[in-house]
Parts: C-alpha cells; sequence; structure tokens
C-alpha cells in the first residue's frame, strides 16, 4: 500500500508565514512517530511533503523507496500535494481544526477515492465547531463544559469564581486560548472586539481541575481506550500552552480504564464517523469528568504511545483498515511515558 502521511504545520502549508517554533516542533514530533511506526509495520511505502525549512527525513533517506517533496513555496506546496494525493492508495492526515483545514482535507481525499487512515468529514465538521460540538454532547447527555457564543454571552449576566476561558469557536489546541479572572475583565476585551470576531468567539466557564486526554483508537463499529494522559498545561500572560504531556498516567485518583472506555463509547456514538485515532480532552474534578474538545485525529500523545504500550499503535490502525474490525489482541503492557514539548 503506497501511504501519503500528511502533517499540515510541516508540510510548507505555512512556506509563506513564519513557522511558530512551537507548532513546528509539536508537528514534527507526530510526524516523525507517525511514519517511523508506519514502516515499522512493513505494509506500505511512504510518501510526505516537507517544508524546506525543517531538518531532511532520516528515515526517508535510508530508505529510497520512500520519497518526500521539498516545499520552498505555495506554488511548490500545492503542485507536491496534489502529486501526492493523485499518487497514493490511503492518507493519514494530521492537521488542526482550525478554519475546517482538516475537514477539507479530509474530504478531498475522500472525493478522490483514497482510503481514510482518520475520520469521515461527517465526524470532523460538528466536532471542529466547539457549540455545535457542546450541543451535541449535551444532547447525547454527556457530561461538557457550557459554551456560549460571545455575542450571546455578552446578552446575560455571568459568575463564576474561577473566571472564563475565551477561545476561536474552531480553534486546535490551546491556540488563542485566554483564561480572564473576572466575567468584567472579559467583558472589557470584548468590547475592542467587532462583531464578526464575537461571533468566531466561544466562551466557557473555567473549571478547576485535572487537564487530562484520551487517546482512542476507533474502527467503523467500535472503540477502544489506548492510554489515559495527563496535560501538563501552563498560563503565561492569561494564555494556556500545553509543555509536556504524562502518557498512560496511573494514579488512583483518576479515573480508570473502564471508566475511560464508558466515555469512549458514549462518544462513539453520538459521532459515529469518528474513526482511527481520536483525542479526548477533559477537566476531571471532585470525581467528574467533562469534556472540553474532541480531536478527531491523531494528537500529541501519540509521541509516547508505542513506548507506553509496548506495542506499534499504528500497526492496530493497519489491522483494523485490512480486517474492517477492531484487533482482536488485548493491550497487556502499559508504562507512563513523558513527552516533553
Amino acid at each position: 500500500m503506497k501511504l501519503f502521511v500528511y502533517e499540515h504545520i510541516t508540510s510548507g502549508a505555512l512556506a509563506d508565514q513564519n513557522l511558530t517554533v512551537s507548532l513546528a516542533n509539536e508537528g514534527n514530533k507526530m510526524l516523525l512517530s507517525a511514519l517511523q511506526d508506519c514502516h515499522e509495520t512493513e505494509r506500505c511505502t511512504l510518501t510526505t511533503i516537507r517544508d524546506d525549512r525543517l531538518s531532511p527525513l532520516d528515515l526517508f533517506e535510508q530508505n529510497p523507496q520512500y520519497h518526500h517533496h521539498q516545499v520552498t513555496t505555495l506554488t511548490d506546496y500545492h503542485h507536491a500535494w496534489i502529486q501526492c494525493l493523485a499518487e497514493c492508495e490511503a492518507i493519514l492526515i494530521i492537521a488542526p481544526e482550525t478554519d475546517n483545514i482538516l475537514a477539507t482535507l479530509q474530504q478531498s481525499a475522500l472525493d478522490a477515492g483514497k482510503i481514510l487512515f482518520g475520520s469521515h468529514p461527517s465526524a470532523i465538521w460538528p466536532t471542529t465547531n466547539k457549540l455545535e460540538c457542546y450541543q451535541h454532547l449535551l444532547e447525547s447527555n454527556i457530561s461538557t463544559i457550557p459554551t456560549y457564543l460571545a455575542s450571546e454571552w455578552l446578552k446575560e449576566e455571568h459568575y463564576n469564581q474561577s473566571g472564563y476561558i475565551l477561545k476561536p469557536i474552531d480553534g486546535a489546541g490551546c491556540i488563542e486560548t485566554y483564561l480572564f479572572k473576572t466575567a468584567a475583565e472579559l467583558k472589557v476585551h470584548l468590547a475592542t472586539r467587532d462583531s464578526s470576531e464575537l461571533n468566531r468567539q466561544v466562551i466557557q466557564p473555567f473549571y478547576q481541575g485535572t487537564d487530562l486526554s484520551f487517546c482512542l483508537l476507533a474502527s467503523h463499529n467500535a472503540i477502544e481506550i489506548l492510554s489515559i494522559n495527563l496535560q501538563h498545561i501552563t498560563q503565561k500572560y492569561g494564555q494556556f500552552n500545553l509543555s509536556a504531556c504524562t502518557v498512560n498516567i496511573n494514579n488512583k485518583a483518576l479515573p480508570t480504564l473502564s471508566q475511560a472506555d464508558q466515555i469512549a463509547q458514549q462518544i462513539k456514538t453520538a459521532f459515529p464517523g469518528l474513526f482511527g485515532f481520536i483525542g479526548l480532552d477533559l477537566i476531571h474534578n471532585d470525581n467528574d469528568l467533562y469534556i472540553v474538545d474532541i480531536n478527531p485525529r491523531l494528537t500529541t500523545s501519540y509521541i509516547g504511545l508505542k513506548a507506553a504500550l509496548n506495542l506499534n499503535p499504528m500497526a492496530r490502525l493497519f489491522d483494523i483498515i485490512e480486517h474492517k474490525k477492531m484487533p482482536l489482541s488485548p493491550i497487556t503492557y502499559r508504562k507512563t511515558i513523558e513527552v516533553m514539548l
């Protein structure tokens, strides 16, 4: 199988912009982990596209049967995307949901008749929009954090002693996510924004608790929990930043794998088009779990997954695609791994 592995930040899609070091570093680590794991399955030949400002891919230099396109300009990028998509049989896309990037790329691959190593666009669209996702989770009786369009939030009085979170309606990770200590402070900030911006931002009450993520793997009709992860999120000038991730955390005060599996089953039922690697961001407090975000793609925790489970997670995805069902082999080994970003 010829597999096109695509990571958006490192692909050259931003050739006309300065690369943010932290985002490029995170994207590069995810890409390298995915490529190495695909290589070790011995079930595919690999192709990718690479921003020329980044270091060469050693794996591709050591394996001449693999091919990567070096991208210097946006024109290079578009030509490389079209060529790689045309030549591949299957595609694994790692991209942010922001501006519908992930959904649009997945739809392009689907329209080209390619095998998707990821979620169907029908599941990506409703998880991308944080307001729609909140409403869908609410309708599905899944615990989540109240979410308001900024323009609507301003019409009512609010009080939450821990403050409020402001984020883009289609944001990914901690990008442009800010904490305001009071409603008054947030209102002062929003007063500087025009109506179009207010309709592209959402507000959530800030819930104190432990920042967790679940790494999930889904087939068309089933889902499994791969790991429970502790997210190390810092704040600077009110902005959040993910600095590290403890993959496969083992702590009796946190949810069990059985509890995590119950939530995974609920999410799969609510969003049946989810497929492949999925990330859930959650807050755990007072024995309650609240869904913060659903990431319909491979996420940062993947970087430490192989070492944490002593197995190749990509091989499990290949099994699903080739056999049309979840792998039968249980996960029997678990180790805690620290991933620094």
